[in-house]
């Protein structure tokens, strides 16, 4: 029974090692696609921004 027990308890450790690896890989790869859509987001910001300088300047009547 004691050998039961022992593989029991061994078979228990793995699935909450791997359970948790699981949840570790799931949150780095959460934290990229997070990072990633920032970094669109940021891009996207700077073209707007920069777009409405550049409109700004023409109708001044100038440019850069």
């Amino acid at each position: 029974m004691s050998d039961f027990a022992e593989t029991l308890t061994e078979v228990k450790t793995d699935i909450i090692h791997a359970s948790i690896s699981l949840d570790n890989e799931t949150k780095e790869r959460n934290q990229k696609e997070d990072a990633a859509r920032m970094l669109k987001a940021r891009r996207a910001i700077e073209q707007h921004l920069e777009q409405k300088r550049l409109s700004h300047d023409i109708s001044n009547g100038w440019d850069d």
